[in-house]
C-alpha cells in the first residue's frame, strides 16, 4: 500500500503562503488605514453567539436511577414522566433526567397464552395519551418466528401497573396466531395520528418488513388498506432469506429491520426504524443502528435524504454507537442503539431508545434539525460537533474486514482526506495526516435539505469535494472542483471533460449527507448519485485514491451483516480543527476571494482594497507575535483587528471590512485569541 505524504515547501511559517490575488503585492499602508486605539464609540471585540449554539438543546441527557430497560417508550401526565418497556415494566421520574424509579410491571393478558404459537410475553410497548386515557400497545410473540400479535391496554392512572385494562383480543396478528397466517410479523407497535386526526398503527420486524394500517374508531382494530413502508431489500441486493413464515420453523432471516416509530413535524411524517442485529447474549456483539426517512403522507412512501424509498432498501442513519460525553450518566459506550420512540415537549422532539453498555440501557436525546432532517449534535469539539463554517480533518477509519474486532470497536487511522494539485485542477486522495497541511482541512458548510458542502482550504479560490460526474457509477472518481451553489451550478454537457481539471460539474454532486456509522465516524454520501466517500481498496485493504462506492449496509448476503455499515474505507472521523494563524489567514483569503468579505471606506473607493490588505497585515503581524511567544501583544493585535471588522450593528467609518462572513471572521479571531496562552 502506497500512501501520499504531503509536505510544505520552504522554511517560512505556513500562513505566509496562499494569499488571495488581490493581496499578493506587499503594501505600505498609510496611517489613516492602520488600526487606531479603540474609542468609547467603537464596537466591542466580543463575538456574537452563533445560532447553532444559542438555539435548541444539544447532547445526550444524563440519567439517574433505574435505567436498565429494553424497547422503551416515554410519556407523561401532569405529575411525572413515565417509561414503559419490554416485560411490562413501568418507571417514573419527576424530570427527564430522573431519578427513574421502577413502579412494577403491567400484567400479561390471558389471551396472549391461549393463541397458537404465542409465548405470552409482553414486548416493546408504545404509549400515547389521548385526552385523559393512556393507550398502551404491546406485542407478544415466540422469539425467532412470526407467530405474533399486537394487543392493547388502557389506563387513566399510568403510575399504577395494575390499572392497565386489556381489551382481550389482538389488534393485528400474524403467523400461527392469525387465522389467515399473515406472513408479516406483528410486533413492535406504535401509533400516530394523520392530518385528519385518524390514528394509524405501524408495526413489523424482519419477514415482510414494516407495515402501517389505519386504526378503527375503537382504537383496537385495523381498517382499510395495509401498506408496506420499509424493507431492507433493494434491486441490487434482494433478500433471499426473509425468514420462514407459518408453518415452517425458524430459519435465517436477513431482512434486519424492526422497531418502527412515526411522528410528524412541519408537514412531514418521519419513520424511524432499527437496522441489523439485536438481542445477542453478549451485548457487545450487537450492531443495531437507528435509521430515518420522511413522507408527506403517513402511509408513505418514506424516503431518505437521497430520495430512496425505505421500502426499497433506503434509509439515512441518524444514530449509531457513541461514547457518552463526560458529563453524561451512566457513562461509557452506548453500543447499537435501537427501539426508537419519540417524545415531544415544548416543541422539542426527543429520541427515546435503548443501547448496550453492554446491558440494555435507556437513552434520551433531543433532536437537532437541519432543514427538516433530524440529527444529534454534541457540543464540545468532538466528532459529532457539526458546526456550520467550522473546519475539520476527515480521518479514515482503521481496520480490515478480516479482523471483526477492528470493525466492532474501530479506531481512527493516521490517514486523512487530502486535496492535491493535478493537471490544472485538484484531485482528492488519502494521505498520511500532517498537522501542518492546509490541504487536509475542509470547511463544513451547511446546505439545504440535510446536506453539507466540504470546501478545501488548499486554495482561496474555493474548491469543494465532489464526484467527478453525475453517473452514479461505482468507482466514480472523487475530486475537488470550483464550489457552486445549487442554483448557479451548470449541468455538465455530454462531452464535458471529467476528472480533476473538469470545468463543469453538476452542483448536486458537491453536496453530501452524513450517515452516523458509530464510534465517532461518519459516512459522507453524495447527493442524488447516492455514492459513499470511499478509499479505493482491495477487499477492504485500503490504497490512496478516493472514489464513490456503494453504501455497504445494503448488502444482505449471508456472512456480510456484521460488516453492514462497518466498512472502514467509507468511514471518516470529522476531527474539528482548532484555529491557528495559518487557518485563519486561509479562511480570510477565501472570504475575500468569494466576495464574502469586502473593504469598507465611505466615499473612498480607491482605498477599499488597501483596507482589506491592512486587516490581513494585522493578522500576519499577530501570527509573528504568536510565533515568537509574545502572547500578550498577539492578543492585543488580534483585538485591534476585530475592531476593524463590521461584525454586527451599523457599519461605522472605523470599520475596514464588512460582508456576509464578517461575523464569522470576527468569531474565528476570537477563537484564536482564546487559544493563545494568557500572559504570565
Amino acid at each position: 500500500m502506497t500512501l501520499l505524504t504531503t509536505t510544505m515547501a520552504g522554511p517560512r511559517p505556513r500562513w505566509r503562503a496562499g494569499k488571495a490575488a488581490v493581496l499578493l503585492t506587499a503594501v505600505m499602508v498609510p496611517a489613516a488605514f492602520l488600526p487606531q486605539t479603540a474609542t468609547a464609540d467603537e464596537p466591542s471585540s466580543e463575538p456574537a453567539v452563533s445560532a447553532e449554539q444559542a438555539g435548541e438543546p444539544r447532547g445526550q441527557i444524563p440519567l439517574t436511577g433505574s435505567v436498565g430497560v429494553h424497547d422503551p417508550t416515554l410519556f407523561a401526565d401532569d405529575d411525572a414522566y413515565y417509561v414503559a418497556a419490554t416485560n411490562g415494566s413501568i418507571r417514573s421520574a419527576p424530570r427527564l433526567e430522573g431519578p427513574w424509579t421502577n413502579l412494577g410491571n403491567v400484567p400479561r393478558a390471558d389471551w396472549t397464552s391461549s393463541l397458537p404459537g404465542l409465548s405470552g410475553g409482553l414486548w416493546a410497548p408504545h404509549v400515547q395519551r389521548i385526552e385523559d386515557t393512556f393507550y398502551f400497545y404491546y406485542a407478544t410473540s415466540a422469539f425467532g418466528t412470526n407467530n405474533s400479535a399486537v394487543g392493547l391496554k388502557t389506563t387513566r392512572n399510568p403510575a399504577d401497573p395494575s390499572s392497565y385494562v386489556d381489551h382481550g383480543a389482538p389488534v393485528v396478528a400474524s403467523g400461527a396466531a392469525d387465522p389467515e397466517h399473515a406472513t408479516h410479523n406483528a410486533i413492535d407497535p406504535a401509533i400516530w395520528p394523520d392530518e385528519n386526526g385518524d390514528w394509524w398503527l405501524v408495526w413489523g420486524s424482519h419477514f415482510d418488513g414494516i407495515m402501517i394500517q389505519r386504526l378503527g374508531e375503537d382504537m383496537a382494530s385495523v381498517v382499510g388498506e395495509r401498506h408496506l413502508i420499509a424493507h431492507r431489500a433493494s434491486e441490487a441486493f434482494p433478500i433471499e432469506e426473509p425468514g420462514c413464515p407459518y408453518p415452517e420453523p425458524a430459519c435465517p432471516n436477513f431482512n434486519r429491520i424492526e422497531g418502527p416509530s412515526i411522528f410528524e413535524r412541519d408537514g412531514y411524517f418521519y419513520l424511524m426504524v432499527a437496522w441489523d442485529w439485536c438481542c445477542r447474549p453478549n451485548g457487545n456483539d450487537n450492531t443495531y443502528k437507528i435509521v430515518i426517512g420522511r413522507s408527506e403522507n403517513i402511509f408513505g412512501p418514506y424516503v431518505d435524504k437521497n430520495g430512496v424509498d425505505l421500502a426499497e432498501g433506503g434509509g439515512s442513519i441518524i444514530l449509531n454507537s457513541r461514547e457518552a460525553a463526560p458529563e453524561v450518566t451512566p457513562a461509557g459506550l452506548y453500543r447499537a442503539p435501537g427501539g426508537p420512540d419519540v417524545f415531544v415537549e415544548d416543541d422539542t422532539y426527543y429520541l427515546v431508545y435503548h443501547a448496550y453498555r453492554p446491558q440494555s440501557t435507556l437513552g434520551i436525546r433531543p433532536m437537532n434539525w437541519h432543514d427538516g432532517w433530524p440529527y444529534f449534535d454534541e457540543p464540545g469539539g468532538g466528532p459529532y460537533d457539526l458546526d456550520d463554517r467550522a473546519y475539520y480533518r476527515l480521518v479514515n477509519q482503521d481496520g480490515i474486514i478480516t479482523d471483526p474486532d477492528s470493525l466492532q470497536n474501530p479506531e481512527a487511522s493516521d490517514r486523512c482526506l487530502t486535496a492535491t494539485a493535478e493537471d490544472g485542477g485538484f484531485d482528492v486522495v488519502q494521505a498520511v495526516c500532517d498537522d501542518e497541511s492546509l490541504e487536509q482541512i475542509w470547511e463544513l458548510q451547511r446546505e439545504p435539505d440535510g446536506f453539507w458542502r466540504l470546501r478545501s482550504m488548499i486554495d482561496p479560490s474555493g474548491h469543494c469535494l465532489a464526484t467527478a460526474d453525475g453517473s452514479g457509477a461505482i468507482g466514480t472518481e472523487v475530486v475537488a472542483v470550483p464550489c457552486a451553489g445549487d442554483d448557479d451550478a451548470p449541468d455538465a454537457p455530454d462531452d464535458a471533460p471529467q476528472g480533476p481539471g473538469a470545468a463543469h460539474v453538476d452542483g448536486a454532486s458537491q453536496l453530501w449527507y452524513l450517515d452516523d456509522t458509530g464510534h465517532g465516524f461518519h459516512r459522507p454520501v453524495a447527493k442524488d448519485v447516492n455514492l459513499a466517500l470511499e478509499v479505493e481498496n482491495d477487499d477492504g485493504v485500503v490504497g490512496t485514491d478516493v472514489i464513490g462506492g456503494y453504501r455497504r449496509d445494503g448488502d444482505h448476503r449471508p456472512g456480510n451483516l456484521t460488516q453492514a455499515a462497518k466498512w472502514p474505507p467509507q468511514q471518516w472521523r470529522l476531527s474539528m480543527e482548532p484555529i491557528d494563524i495559518a487557518l485563519l489567514l486561509a479562511a480570510f483569503d477565501g472570504f475575500v476571494e468569494d466576495g464574502r468579505i469586502q473593504g469598507h471606506s465611505p466615499g473612498r473607493a480607491d482605498v477599499v482594497d488597501r483596507r482589506v490588505s491592512a486587516v490581513r497585515t494585522m493578522l500576519v503581524e499577530a501570527g509573528d507575535l504568536i510565533e515568537t511567544g509574545n502572547h500578550a501583544d498577539a492578543r492585543a493585535a488580534l483585538s485591534d483587528a476585530q475592531k476593524r471588522i463590521h461584525a454586527d450593528g451599523a457599519v461605522q467609518p472605523f470599520h475596514f471590512v464588512t460582508g456576509d462572513e464578517a461575523g464569522t471572521l470576527h468569531g474565528l479571531i476570537e477563537e484564536l485569541k482564546e487559544s493563545v496562552d494568557a500572559p504570565m
